[in-house]
């Protein structure tokens, strides 16, 4: 037996209650496109309808299927039970915020209807449509990078929530709202669940499998795979639920805290360790980040410290505007707490024809230029680094600076050491290439000295390690779903849109690096963050940090 298989009876029993209808809450279509950053596309982002859309023999008009198999006259429409993403949400909390409606790919949205008490066979009545169920849906390796957890795709066929599949045997419209009503069950015996154990556990039962080839109403897909173990032929699943050469979810990996230092009375330095450790571990690449999930849906990246893939160190400050990220970090995260990281990737790179490199770190921003202060002194690149901090005590991974000797100069404003940018930036030609990360006063210091010298904004580079996401309530309208979604205050756009069953995809929510941008089609944009170039701003925004001014619509 698997070791997912539900052992919560009660929730069982509720699941296998006895299902004669129930109203349809959602309808939902989505068009195939480039997803999850690999080769491949999907149509499992689907969005919420309003009004009657068309079914006919191969589905809603307006739905796609990349992939041949995931569609045709026995597969027209996907159902799925909300039910089940309250269990998995309490399961895996760590993707909370994506076990939301839609989530599965999902063009019915019910609750009571599930895996354990539809039939195969079962004639229901919706809306004007007549529907069939024709067998259970054959979960992907694209699960597992839509929820990012590894096994998801096995995870949710061992646990019978997979969503089962229709062919239309009444074309018609179909609404939200509309009632879903139980016509016939020739197949009493025979709930999806019952198919799915035998497609998944009990793989060898050849007086089951006699029986389920016989069930005329069996789709093509579950009946061919019975008929081969007949043969003795038996199918390799790990293909569809893994994925082939690069398919596979390897965005998140687990790493145990192992060391916690105060370096300041508000920066902690933290040592990290993976638990699957390499033979062959990447080394931090200079100005490097990495994404960590916090629990729920809060995720954050940092800039990396230093180290490699096994064991890398981060250092956090305590903000006093924290959204949850470092008061967590600070105040919860204890020796030998287990976190998921994603992949530790270069997102503020040296240039490659500089000259020289002059980085510029104000308190925290130190972070962003260690790895590539340390890099630099390896390989004899001409550079220096100047750290602004308001005293002595704010000084941070001073075992790192150590090292740099001459090369990185402390600029204490408490001891009249004031960091003057027109002397610094007055020395550098114009193949030097400046780097700055702090607040948006020392940026925009290092912006209008530059200027003033007549230095290339081209030989210029800013990151933010913290920007403002709070401002005043604004609303959404969403052009495609035809939704509308008020932002309040102190949520972004960003936070709004998923609630909304929107995958928005991101990656620093500092607004650096453009991930979470999403087009505006009319409205007024207080822009925040540097994740987007001046032209671009126009028609387009940072979900993670901007914000509308009045009545936006987006092109969602």
């Amino acid at each position: 037996m698997s070791s997912f298989q539900d052992d919560n009876e009660e929730a069982v029993r509720a699941l296998e209650r006895s299902w004669q209808g129930e109203k349809l809450l959602e309808v939902r279509t989505g068009k195939a496109k480039p997803v999850f950053g690999i080769n491949v596309r999907s149509a499992i982002f689907k969005n919420a309808r309003s009004g009657p859309v068309m079914v006919n023999k191969l589905g809603f008009e307006g739905d796609e299927h990349a992939f041949e198999e995931h569609g045709g006259p026995e597969k027209a429409l996907l159902q799925y039970s909300t039910a089940h993403y309250d269990r998995f949400r309490d399961e895996l909390p760590q993707s909370s915020h994506l076990f939301v409606p839609g989530g599965f790919g999902e063009n019915l949205v019910a609750r009571h209807a599930n895996e354990r008490n539809i039939c195969i066979g079962d004639i229901i009545h919706i809306g004007e449509v007549i529907v069939q169920c024709t067998g259970p849906r054959a979960p992907c390796f694209k699960l597992n990078h839509r929820f990012q957890v590894k096994d998801m795709s096995k995870r949710s066929q061992d646990l019978f929530r997979t969503g089962w599949m229709y062919q239309i045997l009444k074309e018609g419209v179909i609404q939200a709202g509309d009632d879903m009503r139980l016509l016939q069950r020739p197949n009493p015996q025979w709930t999806v669940a019952k198919i799915q154990h035998y497609l998944y556990h009990d793989m060898r039962n050849e007086e089951a499998m006699k029986q389920l080839v016989e069930i005329q109403e069996l789709g093509a897909e579950a009946r061919t795979i019975f008929q081969n173990r007949l043969k003795k032929q038996y199918e390799n699943q790990n293909s569809r639920l893994l994925g082939g050469a690069g398919m596979e979810m390897n965005i998140w990996t687990d790493y145990r805290l192992v060391e916690k230092v105060l370096e300041t009375s508000r920066i902690l330095s933290l040592t990290f360790e993976t638990t699957t450790p390499s033979d062959n571990p990447e080394k931090v690449q200079p100005g490097s980040h990495v994404r960590v999930k916090l629990g729920g849906k809060l995720v954050r990246a940092y800039s990396v410290v230093s180290g490699d893939s096994n064991r890398f160190r981060l250092a956090i400050a305590l903000s006093e505007s924290s959204r949850g990220g470092s008061n967590f970090v600070h105040r919860t995260l204890q020796i030998g707490n287990t976190l998921s990281f994603g992949m530790i990737t270069p997102s503020f790179p040296l240039a490659g024809s500089a000259d020289k490199h002059v980085m510029i770190a104000g308190g925290i921003g130190i972070t962003a230029f260690i790895a590539s202060a340390e890099y630099c002194q390896r390989a004899g690149y001409p550079f220096h680094l100047h750290y602004l901090v308001r005293n002595s005590h704010d000084v941070a991974l001073k075992m790192h600076l150590d090292t740099l000797g001459s090369n990185v100069t402390i600029y204490d404003k408490s001891a009249g050491k004031i960091f003057n940018a027109a002397a610094v930036l007055g020395k550098v030609n114009e193949r030097a290439h400046i780097y700055c990360c702090g607040s948006d006063r020392l940026q925009n210091a290092i912006t209008n000295t530059a200027q003033s010298l007549g230095i290339s904004s081209d030989n210029l580079h800013f990151e933010q390690f913290e920007i403002a996401t709070s401002g005043d309530p604004f609303v959404a309208e969403l052009a495609d779903s035809k939704k509308t979604l008020e932002v309040e205050g102190e949520k972004t756009l960003l936070d709004a849109l998923r609630e909304a069953g929107l995958d928005i995809p991101s990656s620093c929510e500092a607004g650096n690096c453009g991930t979470c941008r999403v087009g505006v089609k009319r409205g007024r944009i207080e822009h925040r963050g540097t994740g987007l170039m001046e032209d671009e701003k126009c028609s387009a925004m940072l979900s993670c940090v901007s914000r509308g001014i009045g009545i936006i619509v987006l092109e969602l």
